[in-house]
């Protein structure tokens, strides 16, 4: 549970239709929100925003993720936010976003995506290889 279960409200990734996934821009500014994850002892949803700049090949990504944690026994919850500088890289239609703390943030581990696109210019996939994620464009 990476440590307390701080993985960071993401903000945001790239936008296009599966036709255009490969040469379209991205440039844009993304909302996204996991599904609910965490175990018995803490509930946990990220949310946050994406900013995207690139083209074809290799995204750059700057992302504010918000994390609530919920004690499940107390009922006590709070809010991480991490700032993360994030990099994008298009394999087919999938983009692969590697992270690294923009600022830093004791006990929180960078967080990582695998997206696939979907409908309506929004992408869905995985973070840190275990929570459901969607972004959308915020327009």
């Amino acid at each position: 549970m990476r440590k307390l279960l701080i993985a960071a409200a993401l903000l945001g990734l790239a936008s296009a239709t599966p036709a255009l996934a490969q040469s379209a821009s991205m440039d844009g500014v993304y909302a996204f929100q996991t599904e609910p994850y965490g175990d018995e002892q803490f509930a946990v949803s990220m949310s946050g925003a994406a900013m995207v700049r690139g083209g074809r090949g290799n995204l750059a990504i700057r992302i504010t993720a918000n994390e609530m944690i919920v004690e499940r026994a107390s009922k006590r919850s709070r809010i991480i936010t991490a700032h993360q500088n994030c990099r994008g890289e298009r394999d087919g239609a999938q983009i692969s976003v590697t992270c690294e703390m923009a600022e830093p943030l004791e006990g929180y581990t960078p967080d990582t995506f695998l997206l696939q696109p979907g409908e309506n210019g929004q992408w869905a996939g995985v973070i840190n290889g275990a929570s459901q994620v969607t972004f959308a464009p915020v327009r």
